[in-house]
């Protein structure tokens, strides 16, 4: 699963961010987030989730999301980002055939 947000129109930075999440068994999430975060579930969030969403058996592949008053989840692999200056109609910034590292124009890194 790949998550892109791309550059607002009039803020200038052109910055776009890219989360590839893989190996995705379960997700509960809006198709359009304003503003983003991603996280390991302490045990207590864990808990609330596997009750609320019935994931028990998925808990240690559980990444917590929330946009605003949203709040959802993912169950899959480790959450990568990458971010660099693009434009709107620029290819993916997960291209695997490039080489890696990446140059200096991108920052990137995994979810914690």
């Amino acid at each position: 699963m790949l998550l892109r947000s791309n550059p607002s129109a009039g803020d200038g930075s052109g910055t776009r961010v890219e989360i590839y999440i893989g190996n995705v068994e379960v997700m509960f999430l809006r198709p359009k987030m304003a503003g983003l975060k991603i996280w390991r579930p302490s045990p207590q969030e864990a808990s609330e989730a596997a009750e609320k969403f019935g994931i028990g058996d998925s808990l240690s592949s559980l990444y917590l999301v929330s946009s605003g008053n949203f709040r959802g989840f993912v169950v899959g692999g480790r959450p990568s980002w990458r971010e660099a200056v693009r434009g709107f109609d620029d290819e993916t910034l997960f291209d695997f055939g490039q080489e890696w590292p990446p140059g200096p124009e991108m920052t990137w890194g995994q979810v914690e």
